[in-house]
């Protein structure tokens, strides 16, 4: 197989984090993650709590648009910029998986990416939230995924002509109710019919 750079983009509680990773280990390459906080902080002398922080709250008001239009990048804006150099960087390297993060808008252009989508019905994702995550969902498990994937569609709106979560924006979407493991196969079976074609 040659070059292949997989994106995993996903809805909150869906596995997406858990189907990327056994992706890499059946196709025997790098997985980044949370790593690329690390990596971004290391790179630009930042601390890691700020690069999450950035991720986080994405502010995507006109008038905050308007302002950086005139004005020099804020630290923010640094800090973003700088994990989206990290990516592609670390995809120009070789094969790998990088959930999240906006990636496959950020590696659009690159004939060897491979983007995914993974959602699943909302009871299924309410369960692997609290029982696998084993977050705190409150008194209403529905809001608290709504406000999570609203946070995710804001920041890739952001850097996108699509909408996040768009059909047209990936190569596959999948619905993980199937399991971590049939999912990830599910990836490897496209990855490699597509490197056949």
């Amino acid at each position: 197989m040659g070059r292949i750079v997989i994106t995993v983009a996903r809805q909150h509680g869906s596995g997406g984090r858990l189907i990327g990773k056994r992706l890499a280990e059946l196709l025997n390459i790098p997985y980044y993650d949370k790593e690329l906080i690390f990596f971004t902080a290391k790179k630009t002398g930042f601390a890691e709590d700020f690069v999450k922080e950035v991720e986080e709250k994405q502010n995507v008001s006109l008038l905050y648009s308007l302002y950086n239009a005139t004005n020099t990048q804020s630290v923010y804006d640094q800090a973003q910029t700088a994990q989206f150099n990290v990516i592609r960087e670390l995809a120009a390297k070789g094969s790998c998986v990088i959930v999240g993060r906006a990636a496959d808008c950020i590696l659009r252009e690159d004939p060897d990416c491979v983007r995914v989508f993974i959602h699943a019905p909302l009871e299924e994702r309410i369960r692997r939230a609290t029982e696998e995550y084993k977050e705190d969902m409150g008194g209403n498990a529905e809001k608290t995924l709504q406000k999570k994937d609203k946070a995710r569609a804001t920041f890739y709106n952001v850097y996108s002509t699509y909408n996040w979560g768009d059909t047209r924006n990936y190569h596959l979407t999948l619905d993980s109710s199937i399991g971590i493991e049939k999912s990830a196969e599910v990836i490897k079976a496209y990855v490699e019919a597509r490197e056949g074609k």
